[in-house]
């Protein structure tokens, strides 16, 4: 009797990787006009030429006002993103450092530069006024964006003492990985944050018609207290608080043909043929996941969650394997802005591989 041999298979499911960083992929700078809208002092520098004609006319509006404030408030975002693009620790002293100086300009805007430029014509007095209204919310921004980030830098400690963050677990198929998120869309999330701002400006507005508008020339403590913290701090808060209450148990894995998303019990698949579109962030108040396709529109807040359990609220990096399933289901990657997140998308007429 001849001995038949069967050839042995040299392919093997692979259940679960370890996680690793994604492939690194370019910066994609966009457009010019996409640029153009992502520079806030540019934009700092446009409010502060439309509000100065107004101071240097003697009575100043509601517009010139506004545009002041918006102004000093783009001034703050900018310096705070910039601290957010250094490591953590630099970037906190940094921060620190920005913090105490705000608050050294705020003082020498409100008590020591009026007193030299008493004597000096009305132009620089204009100037001076826009300058003076402009660091009231540059500052508090910078010291929300310090007292954000040291609450976080805490809670995070907290959290690696309770449990570690969400890491990949082995499942049947493939990888998975639990945590805690809200659903809502990058699109709604600007809607809450406009809804916010919204309500500040109702507060604004209310204050300015029961004082019939003289609030305009108030102390700066009083106007420090009028138009920032009692409008903008509890909307902050309601805000923040609505939505961490929508926090949800949410999972997601990646099989060998197919992602599995879990929100509140209810699972969602789609083929990786069918992908039409995959962001992932890992870290950063706006980590989060979305995905798009066979009639699944989902993006899961992961940044803006509320801790359970001393949970740390970000993801883990996306692993090599998942990297390159999507490349093989015809998905170009890219970087979004700032390079902290990672996007898949469909390219047009790309087809998408069978498998």
């Amino acid at each position: 009797m001849s001995d038949h041999h069967v050839p042995r298979s040299t392919h093997h499911t692979v259940h679960a990787v370890a996680p690793a960083d994604p492939e690194p992929v370019e910066p994609d700078p966009g457009p010019l006009w996409a640029r153009i809208l992502r520079m806030p002092l540019l934009w700092a520098l446009v409010c502060g030429a439309l509000a100065v004609p107004g101071y240097l006319a003697g009575d100043p509006g509601f517009l010139p006002f506004l545009f002041t404030l918006i102004g000093g408030w783009l001034c703050g975002l900018s310096f705070v993103n910039a601290t957010l693009r250094v490591p953590a620790g630099r970037g906190l002293i940094v921060h620190i450092t920005g913090a105490v100086g705000a608050g050294l300009l705020l003082w020498l805007m409100i008590e020591a530069v009026p007193a030299l430029l008493a004597p000096k014509p009305n132009p620089a007095r204009a100037f001076l006024a826009v300058l003076q209204l402009a660091a009231v919310p540059a500052a508090c921004w910078v010291w929300l964006g310090l007292i954000s980030r040291i609450t976080a830098m805490i809670g995070a400690r907290d959290a690696a003492k309770a449990r570690p963050a969400p890491q990949w677990e082995p499942s049947e198929r493939g990888s998975l990985v639990r945590f805690r998120a809200v659903p809502l869309s990058v699109r709604a999330l600007v809607l809450w944050c406009s809804l916010a701002g919204a309500l500040a400006i109702a507060a604004l507005v209310v204050v300015l018609i029961v004082t019939g508008g003289r609030v305009l020339y108030v102390g700066p403590k009083l106007f420090l207290l009028l138009y920032i913290a009692i409008p903008g701090l509890p909307a902050y808060l309601v805000t923040s608080w609505l939505l961490r209450r929508r926090a949800v148990s949410c999972a997601v894995r990646f099989d060998a043909d197919r992602l599995r998303i879990e929100v509140d019990g209810v699972e969602e698949r789609i083929r990786y043929c069918h992908l039409d579109r995959l962001v992932w962030r890992a870290d950063g108040d706006f980590a989060r996941i979305e995905a798009c396709g066979s009639g699944v529109d989902l993006t899961l807040a992961a940044g803006i969650a509320r801790k359970t359990g001393g949970t740390a609220t970000v993801l883990p990096a996306l692993s090599r394997r998942a990297v390159r399933l999507m490349e093989e289901a015809g998905l170009t990657s890219r970087t979004l802005r700032g390079g902290r997140a990672l996007a898949f998308e469909r390219t047009t007429g790309a087809p998408p591989r069978v498998r």
